[in-house]
């Protein structure tokens, strides 16, 4: 069995989204599943290793493959850079690109020939997959081989007439294939990364997953593309148990728990509850939950008793104060939703961390309007925290396809989409300078009157 190379190029710390490095969950998935079907898989992060070039460039010489992930934006700059590296170092060693933003923009990846292939969605199997045929002769250069294993993009070695009417490489997709059984799945392998080489002077923040996908259809989100909305969660039982032991082995001060919807099963949620009070267990946790569920789950539960086995921050993806953007942007949720959601989280004495996303296409100065009276009305509640952003439309999206009309492949670099941040704004979308620069204005604004409630950096105009 041979060394895999695993690069994770999302870096927050430098986009402003967090002031803390994340545990990089989109290789250790794969990683751990690579580990179990007994590989050598090595993790290489640029958010702890200021020296990760010259590292790659060594292991990479006598690995089977290497993948990389990232998220659209910033971090896509890393990966490029981390391609070419391998490239210069190792030019025999094929490369592999999953995460988010492969899933989304895999044909424009392809036709720039950045990578040999392009993994779909859920990557675990494979991971494991590819680097079985890259043991054998003719690796990941064979399309027959390629073609035999689910949630693949690749080149097959012939041209075609595009769509614009230009000759292109000829891309192929294998069927999708989802997630297994989660309780099939193995428990993260956390020895393949240094755990507390993430903690910081202010916080020892510990990443943790307990459910793949979402089932909601946001217009935005890349999430309904990526998992074709579907989801699955462990089971409570085993995220207690998990739970427990990262919290006793690694001695953080907090567990964020990285599901994109954590709330999504509302009898799941109160199990984990439930048997964290069987075991009189209190660990910091924070989750993402959709302001709809928390008000579902209230009426199941006592939210006192969520905040009394830790739960102590939920993140909350408010959007909009305007019921019309919310419906435009196909969100499944009210103003009221959010109203009564941050009320009850913050009568249990839990943190909202709630996020707005200001000039959306078709938004206009009432809603705009809508949207600061309840963010100021919000700010007034004594565990209410904010974070703002300009839209930035993702590749593939449905809101990205009502702007730009759908294709299957729509022309873009992936230096066009590094120059995608939904704090300093898009190479991709400049949105209404004045538009922003009145929300800008009001922002600083909210800051002076509430200033513990902004808690990340405010958006920026996009530099020209």
């Amino acid at each position: 069995m041979g060394k895999i190379v695993l690069f994770a190029g999302v870096d927050p710390l430098a986009t402003g989204e967090s002031d803390y490095p994340w545990h990089p969950l989109s290789v250790l998935t794969v990683g751990t599943a690579l580990r179990a079907a007994g590989h050598m898989p090595v993790i290489i992060d640029c958010q702890i290793e200021p020296d990760w070039r010259t590292k790659l460039a060594e292991e990479a010489k006598d690995a089977l493959y290497v993948g990389v992930s990232c998220m659209t934006g910033p971090s896509i700059g890393n990966v490029l850079d981390a391609i070419g590296t391998v490239r210069e170092h190792a030019p025999g060693v094929p490369v592999v690109w999953g995460g988010y933003h492969a899933s989304l923009a895999y044909r424009g990846i392809l036709r720039e020939r950045w990578v040999d292939v392009v993994v779909l969605g859920p990557g675990e199997a494979a991971a494991v997959a590819l680097a079985e045929l890259a043991e054998r002769e003719g690796g990941l250069t064979d399309p027959a081989s390629l073609a035999a294993i689910p949630n693949l993009a690749y080149r097959d070695g012939r041209r075609e007439i595009s769509l614009r009417g230009a000759v292109a490489d000829r891309i192929l997709e294998t069927p999708y294939g989802a997630l297994a059984d989660m309780s099939t799945v193995p428990p993260l392998d956390y020895t393949l990364i240094p755990v507390t080489a993430y903690y910081t002077d202010r916080v020892r923040d510990l990443s943790y997953l307990t459910s793949w996908g979402c089932p909601h259809p946001c217009g935005f989100c890349s999430e309904p593309k990526t998992s074709l909305r579907r989801w699955k969660g462990l089971p409570p039982k085993r995220v207690v148990d998990e739970v427990e032991a990262l919290w006793k082995t690694y001695a953080p001060d907090q567990i964020s728990l990285m599901d994109p919807n954590f709330s999504t099963n509302t009898q799941r949620v109160i199990g984990i509850v439930e048997e964290m009070e069987r075991r009189g267990l209190c660990i910091q946790l924070r989750a993402n939950m959709r302001a709809k569920d928390i008000v579902n789950l209230a009426g199941h539960i006592d939210l006192e008793r969520l905040r009394k086995v830790g739960f102590s921050a939920i993140f909350v993806g408010c959007e909009s104060g305007s019921d019309r953007m919310l419906k435009l942007m196909t969100k499944n949720a009210t103003v009221q939703h959010t109203i009564d959601g941050c009320r009850m989280l913050s009568a249990a004495r839990i943190v909202q961390l709630t996020s707005w996303i200001h000039d959306l296409p078709q938004e206009t100065d009432e809603d705009s309007d809508l949207t600061f009276g309840l963010v100021r009305d919000l700010a007034q509640l004594p565990y209410n925290e904010q974070k703002h952003h300009f839209f930035t439309p993702f590749p593939a999206t449905d809101m990205y396809e009502a702007l730009f009309g759908a294709s299957e492949d729509d022309g873009r670099s992936q230096r066009d989409w590094a120059r995608s941040d939904t704090y300093s704004g898009s190479a991709i979308w400049s949105g209404r300078p004045d538009f922003r620069r009145r929300v800008l204005g009001r922002l600083l604004e909210l800051r002076e009157q509430h200033p513990g409630v902004l808690v990340r950096s405010l958006p920026r105009l996009m530099e020209v």
